[in-house]
């Protein structure tokens, strides 16, 4: 039997931002959640004989199945109507993932890893122009840029891990690709789709410029550095109000006619959880803490805006929730301040304790209590990004990170 969710959140808040001694030893193991989430998405999602994963799959839907049963549909039922394998999107997360566990637990992972992002190989294509970039399917079709910013970011990420060169190589494709993206792009900014003229969206500007600073900081080119000062300042500029100057949090995008922007609003958490990445990497960059004090702003607004004291965080895995817990980390790591630390293990910790169904299956909102709940249907898209979030705090937790912050 359960304890009512606001008691045992209540303790779970109590347990995490507990600093005794007798906290620390009982800090709790987010390697070894880790090692758990992958297995369900290994039973649940790897498609036979390949090293790629399915979109989704149904649980228990065989006629006259018990769908408290912890049943598994073949292989071959588990492709969704877009060939075998998953969107990029959610690929780009899973990717993410096994990044950040291979940093922690490289016997284990490394090799996946590697497999893996070789694997996502069929999603690449040459475009008539010449500039390769990563589709949305895994068959011919479309070729979306911010996609191709979170993949990039997982190709660093992969570079770091394996020190091999043709990851770099890759991402710096990726940033050509984008850089047509921007000059695609009316106004300023980087829009969201190759094939279709929209406004230019934060979802891909903000990751862009994540991907940018990486760059340069692995590779000392001043065009990559120029990019995402000019992405940045787009992204911040009053005249364009993506970002709102009451609430530090940014909306979706904006679309200029004749010089006057109109914002396409609504927040999302993953649209500040980029910005936040961008300003601490620029303030590692030019060591000018207007950019620290831009991130902890931006921080402390997500944290007012989607994350509760015990750690439920309202919005999805996919909008925001590994991001912000990236972001947090990040921030964390730069400034040494604890509430972003707690926030982000907190995040981590309700996802364990309240995300997850009888069978152990994560759904998309970070918030919901799923203790008593039988999940019919798990996608990639929802749980990779818990995978990612619990191996980023497994990998503070592994540099020596203990509940009371240290």
């Amino acid at each position: 039997m359960h304890l009512p969710q606001h008691l045992a959140a209540c303790l779970l808040t109590l347990f995490l931002v507990g600093a005794s001694s007798a906290a620390r030893a009982a800090d709790p193991d987010f390697t070894a959640w880790g090692h758990e989430i992958f297995d369900r998405i290994e039973r649940d999602l790897r498609v036979a004989g390949t090293d790629l994963y399915a979109e989704w799959y149904r649980v228990g839907k065989k006629q006259g199945s018990d769908l408290s049963a912890d049943w598994h549909q073949p292989a071959g039922e588990r492709e969704n109507d877009y060939g075998r394998f998953s969107f990029v999107w959610p690929a780009g997360f899973q990717l993410l993932a096994l990044a950040a566990a291979a940093r922690v637990c490289p016997d284990d992972y490394n090799g996946r890893l590697v497999k893996f992002v070789d694997a996502l190989d069929a999603y690449w294509e040459v475009g008539d122009n010449g500039v390769g970039g990563y589709q949305v399917l895994s068959m011919p079709s479309e070729r979306f840029y911010d996609d191709n910013a979170w993949l990039a970011l997982g190709l660093l990420e992969t570079h770091g891990v394996t020190g091999e060169q043709k990851y770099l190589t890759r991402a710096e494709k990726v940033m050509e690709f984008l850089l047509e993206g921007e000059r695609r792009t009316k106004g300023g900014g980087i829009r969201q789709r190759e094939n279709e003229e929209t406004e230019s969206v934060v979802c891909t500007t903000a990751p862009a410029t994540e991907v940018a600073l990486k760059l340069y900081q692995l590779t000392g080119t001043k065009e990559y550095l120029a990019a995402a000062e000019r992405w940045y300042a787009w992204l911040n500029a009053p005249e364009v109000g993506v970002r709102d100057p009451e609430t530090n949090l940014f909306h979706q995008g904006a679309a200029v006619a004749e010089g006057d922007w109109t914002v396409k609003k609504g927040y999302r958490a993953y649209q500040t959880a980029a910005p936040i990445r961008a300003a601490v990497l620029l303030y590692q960059i030019k060591h000018d803490r207007n950019y620290l004090e831009d991130a902890q702003t931006l921080a402390a607004a997500c944290l007012n805006k989607w994350v509760a004291p015990a750690g439920a965080f309202g919005d999805t895995g996919q909008w925001g929730g590994s991001d912000l817990v990236d972001a947090f980390l990040d921030l964390h790591a730069a400034d040494g301040d604890r509430r972003w630390l707690d926030a982000a293990r907190r995040m981590c910790a309700y996802q364990r304790e309240f995300g997850r169904d009888k069978n152990g299956r994560h759904g998309e909102y970070w918030n919901v209590d799923r203790r008593e709940m039988v999940l019919d249907e798990v996608k990639l898209l929802y749980i990779a990004p818990v995978a990612r979030a619990f191996w980023r705090v497994a990998e503070w937790q592994k540099k020596g990170g203990s509940a009371d912050g240290r």
